[in-house]
């Protein structure tokens, strides 16, 4: 991918993003929303970067504690915001390196993800231990619309599932032990093609889950997608069980504004 240059007026934001980042100390945390509460077992997941587009893509990557799996958000509007193609093969501190401007700092946790042998991108970039909050940027070319009207569209080049969407499509979970086992990663993508203006309580709705030592699935991802939006999410580090279950706000009734309630979903595991 390549990277875009800064325009002034970025520049500007990144000057206004530093000093209000000067006065915060320790860790942002990701706030749920009411929609989200529930008495299961989760993780804290710590911001550590989020990027705000031109376009009206957010790309915001996260820290879950304790799993310490990183994850990677891409949220838009259909038909207008370009979500990235991300390389399968990079780690998440390449994807960062390639989708942000040079004068963008680096979250700290994303090197010591990444391990030895850094790209030589990095020597150009100042690292950081504190949550980065920019905005204007300019799309990486290297994007792809990935939001068409009809809810079938497919973002991955190869899937373990995708599930068109229809009227009084009922919830679903998939796990890693239908898919061979253990993995690193979980991928989900949503598109809520359910018309724009819609009320936020018809959302579709995606949680991915993790096992720990003592075989029980604990939350690291929950997320509400409003209507006319779609989002990408890719979460993990860690080979381990994996689950991710899908539902909505309309509790799959077909009736749903004369079934025009539907949502298209898809995803996969991978190491």
């Amino acid at each position: 991918m390549s990277l875009v240059p800064p325009s002034n007026t970025q520049g500007e934001i990144m000057r206004f993003t530093s000093a209000l980042m000067a006065g915060i100390s320790g860790v942002l945390i990701l706030a749920p929303s009411a929609a989200m509460a529930s008495d299961e077992e989760a993780d804290v997941d710590v911001r550590l970067a989020q990027l705000e587009y031109s376009n009206g893509m957010t790309v915001t990557f996260t820290d879950s504690r304790p799993s310490n799996d990183i994850g990677m958000v891409q949220t838009g509007m259909i038909g207008r915001t370009l979500l990235i193609a991300r390389d399968e093969g990079d780690t998440f501190l390449e994807t960062y390196l390639e989708i942000t401007p040079r004068d963008v700092a680096v979250p700290q946790r994303l090197v010591d993800d990444h391990g030895t042998n850094t790209p030589p991108e990095l020597q150009f970039r100042r690292i950081t231990t504190s949550p980065v909050v920019t905005g204007g940027l300019t799309p990486p070319r290297s994007a792809v619309i990935s939001g068409a009207a009809a809810c079938n569209f497919s973002h991955f080049d190869w899937v373990d599932w995708h599930d068109s969407g229809f009227p009084g499509m009922a919830p679903k979970a998939y796990e890693t032990s239908q898919f061979g086992g253990n993995k690193r990663y979980s991928d989900s993508f949503v598109v809520n093609c359910t018309p724009e203006g819609s009320p936020s309580y018809l959302y579709a709705r995606h949680r991915i889950y993790y096992k720990n030592i003592l075989g029980n699935y604990v939350k690291h991802f929950d997320s509400t997608v409003p209507p006319w939006h779609q989002q990408m999410v890719e979460k993990g580090s860690i080979k381990r069980g994996r689950k991710v279950y899908y539902n909505d706000g309309w509790n799959s009734s077909p009736n749903c504004l004369g079934g025009d309630c539907v949502y298209t979903r898809e995803g996969r595991f991978h190491d």
